[in-house]
């Protein structure tokens, strides 16, 4: 009988094949650092367009690794460069080219099912993050570090309290951060609030330990947090990016351990048409920033750029895991019609109380943050015209007025307008918010007056407009705009600015009153641009913006409004009534008289400064709101002041000082509103007021861009300084799929073919891209349009602009372009047959 070899030399093959694979895998993974104090950073961003059934993750680069190393081992890993957390084609809102010095980790496809079994990957290859199911089938995000799955994101939960009572509004929101890793860790979350809140207290509380957080100037509270994370001891810092967006960190969450953080603030309510309006944004859209026309942002004193921050979104379909809950407490002092009480996005209980107060809950099945809550409600009394609320205190007195003059109908501007739509067709508008643009350009055409002219501005990565010059209001003219919204797509980056100086510099007839018409959902990273734009060159034509989608970007929307001398209007997808509601909104307020040159007479009353200091005109069913700090008491008559068309008018009214004089938050409400009237005047010059704004927002305790809230607890030592810091990721808005790619198009690389009508750049990965298509052209004619990627020229491959224009030069005859444009996550392919070009 044959003896068999020993069982060491039969398993020797398999053995060395083991240690093969294993040095493999320990030479693919970077070695830690250690000359580095920041720790592990651990980051999950998002890229699309990818087929629905995938998921692509990135983390982000050493800091001190080489970048040749960045070299993709396999064909799905790429490098990218741009300053927003998202891959390179996350939509015309926010992509920008990924994530600052990010790259593609591992590719999973994800099935349909529950558990994390049925998570397949298709493409094993670095070490990075991991997806795994969540309870409701959507994806959850884990984070992974080399084979280690070290644990599910920190945010476990946002409580939202918020109580009015009267015209105010105060509101608490904690976030619940945990750490569920196996060592000590910093959580960093970038999150929206109000536009105009006035955030003026921040507790930290760790374990049983309650932290008053203290204002500071933004250098000198960021110097404490990164200290006291270098000891060891749990921190938190709420900095300041937008008016609306601010980034939270939290230093030294122990294992296993809890940190919460709560936020208040105070806000006026929104007043119109007989109804309040209460809002809290839930997510943030990703931002575009970079491409033709954009500022430059100069960082502050600390080095930081205040404008600038990083988002981390997820693509569509995918959870962070983090829930929220809200509770809005209402005590209007009048009787609540409960027949005109709506939430326009979310499911709701309202408990009706004793006269005039209701508590409203958010539904537990309407837990997910991937939409803003919006309530409006309406008084059963009638609404006094004037309302005046008073705080005296040893900062002096503060009053907070606001006046609802009675326009005469009589006096609308009967004027002929001119009427400019000025359409983001970006990748972030593909899906919902697209389709709700067109609705409600279309049915703001048919109600256009006989004597209206009217023209549709388009802007992507390019631009252009569907006439020539502005159209008279017929039946072919209407159908011809009508037309062109069925064809139009969504995709590609959002140059804003280049789309707002092309209307602005479009042929206008000077006999018509200039109206603009601006839809977006405001996903850029340069608001200020936008503003500053408005306020040079708009000259005294009116913008109004429509805020399409469910979670745009406020900031940018109502700043279009207030330098244009316009409204804001906002349409949210689950809203049936947006498009109705919006077009009457515009024609109320274009239709009916308008009180222009608002000037107060005080009439002896001694008022030491009052805001905004500049009055915008004031439409039908708006009141005038206003934040005063004066000396005086009892009785005062003071004059509003304006005029309606060539009618100079003005409004007495009746003031009783003493009658409603403990409210706290009106001092706040008043320096919240200085700081946001000088922030408005230093547009164009950030810095100019810089010292000012940071003297008001010390003296009244209140967050800004100059100033940060820090908290430390110093009661014990957490960690060893270098806690691994995790990005907590936010929800996609609801309805937004993003389509086409939204990289800005390198500097300088642009070519025009002319005999074609076409503009194309370059992006950073090399794809030639259609930027824009001129009316009446060969090019617009074959029905081609921005966002397209130019894929091949007669068959033959086109990688790069010089590639295009070496195939361009060697073609003779009519020549056949083929495309792609990727819709819906679908990709569409087309072909155009194109003429000769002609000698330059």
């Amino acid at each position: 009988m044959r003896q068999s070899k020993p069982l060491v030399l039969r398993l020797l093959p398999a053995l060395l094949l083991i240690f093969f694979i294993a040095a493999c895998t320990r030479n693919d993974e970077p070695a830690p650092n250690p000359q580095s104090n920041s720790g592990t950073e651990v980051v999950v961003i998002a890229s699309d367009p990818s087929p629905p059934d995938h998921v692509v993750e990135y983390a982000k680069d050493d800091p001190n690794e080489d970048p040749s190393d960045n070299e993709s081992p396999h064909p799905n890993k790429t490098s990218t460069t741009s300053e927003v957390g998202l891959g390179g084609g996350i939509g015309g809102g926010g992509g920008g080219g990924g994530s600052r010095g990010g790259y593609l980790l591992r590719r999973y496809r994800v099935s349909g099912a529950s558990s994390a079994e049925n998570v397949e990957e298709a493409d094993p290859a670095t070490p990075g993050m991991n997806w795994a199911e969540a309870e409701d089938n959507a994806a959850r995000l884990e984070a992974k570090r080399g084979s280690e799955t070290v644990g599910v994101f920190p945010l476990k939960h946002t409580n939202v309290n918020a109580k009015v009572s009267g015209t105010l509004a105060g509101t608490t929101v904690t976030q619940t951060f945990t750490n569920p890793y196996k060592e000590v860790i910093e959580a960093v979350y970038t999150f929206p609030l109000p536009g105009d809140s006035a955030i003026n207290h921040f507790v930290m509380q760790a374990g049983d330990r309650r932290i008053v957080g203290v204002v500071r100037p933004r250098a000198e509270a960021k110097k404490i947090y990164e200290e006291a994370k270098a000891r060891g001891r749990t921190a938190t810092l709420l900095t300041q990016n937008r008016p609306n967006v601010f980034t939270q960190s939290v230093a030294n969450i122990e294992v296993g351990g809890e940190v919460k953080v709560e936020i208040t603030y105070y806000q006026s309510l929104k007043y119109e048409n007989g109804r309040f309006e209460y809002m809290f944004p839930m997510t943030l859209g990703p931002r575009y920033r970079g491409g033709s026309g954009s500022h430059e942002v100069a960082p502050d004193a600390d080095g930081d750029d205040t404008e600038d921050y990083n988002e981390v979104v997820l693509p569509p379909g995918m959870r962070s895991g983090m829930d929220i809950d809200l509770t809005l407490e209402i005590e209007a002092g009048l009787p609540i019609d409960i027949t005109r009480t709506r939430s326009l996005a979310h499911e709701v209980d309202i408990n009706l109380q004793r006269e005039g107060n209701a508590v409203v809950t958010l539904s537990k099945l309407d837990a997910v943050p991937n939409r803003d809550f919006v309530l409006r409600w309406g008084i059963a009394a009638k609404q006094p015209s004037v309302g005046v609320l008073t705080h005296n205190d040893e900062r002096g007195q503060f009053m907070s007025l606001q006046v609802q003059p009675q326009l005469d109908p009589a006096d609308a501007d009967v004027t002929p307008r001119e009427l400019t739509f000025i359409m983001d067709v970006s990748g972030s508008m593909s899906g919902s918010p697209s389709q709700m643009s067109k609705e409600v350009i279309r049915k703001t055409l048919d109600h256009l007056k006989p004597d209206d002219i009217f023209n549709i501005v388009y802007f992507a990565s390019g631009n252009g407009q569907v006439f020539d010059s502005p159209q008279a209001n017929t039946p072919e003219n209407i159908s011809a705009a009508k037309d062109f919204l069925a064809k139009s797509s969504a995709s590609g980056g959002t140059e804003m600015l280049a789309g707002l100086q092309r209307a602005l510099k479009a042929e206008h007839d000077p006999r018509h009153l200039q109206i603009y018409a601006f839809l977006t959902d405001g996903y850029i990273g340069d608001e200020n641009a936008i503003f500053e734009t408005i306020k040079q060159d708009g000259r005294d034509a009116r913008f109004f913006s429509f805020g399409i989608g469910s979670s745009v970007n406020r900031h940018l929307i109502d700043g279009i409004a207030e330098h244009g001398q316009g409204r804001a209007i906002y349409c949210l997808p689950r809203d049936g009534e947006y498009a109705e509601g919006a077009v009457q909104e515009f024609y109320n307020a274009i239709d009916m008289p308008v009180l222009c040159d608002i000037d107060i007479d005080w009439n002896g009353l001694e008022v030491e400064s009052a805001y905004p200091s500049k009055f915008n005109d004031l439409f039908a069913a708006q009141p005038l709101s206003l934040m005063a700090r004066y000396r005086g008491s009892g009785e005062h008559t003071i004059n509003v002041n304006g005029r309606v068309g060539a009618r100079h008018v003005s409004y007495p009214v009746k003031l009783n000082l003493d009658a409603a004089a403990d409210n706290p938050a009106i001092a706040t409400l008043w320096a919240r509103q200085k700081i946001a009237d000088l922030s408005n005047q230093g547009v164009g010059d950030e810095s100019r007021f810089e010292q000012e704004i940071t003297n008001v927002a010390l003296d009244f305790n209140l967050m800004s861009r100059y100033t940060s809230f820090v908290a430390v607890d110093e009661s014990r030592i957490v960690g060893d300084g270098r806690p691994m810091t995790v990005w907590q990721p936010v929800e996609m808005p609801e309805g937004v799929t993003f389509k086409g790619d939204s990289r800005p198009i390198e500097q300088g690389r642009v070519y025009e073919i002319a005999s074609w009508g076409l503009k194309v750049g370059e992006t950073p990965d090399g794809r030639v891209i259609v930027i824009e298509v001129k009316d009446g052209t060969p090019g617009a004619e074959a029905g081609m349009q921005p966002g397209q990627v130019i894929e091949k020229i007669n068959g033959l491959d086109v990688s790069t602009l010089d590639r295009l224009e070496s195939l361009l030069l060697q073609s003779q005859a009519r020549i056949e372009v083929e495309t792609s444009l990727t819709d819906e996550g679908q990709v569409v392919e087309a072909k155009f047959k194109l003429p000769e070009l002609k000698a330059e």
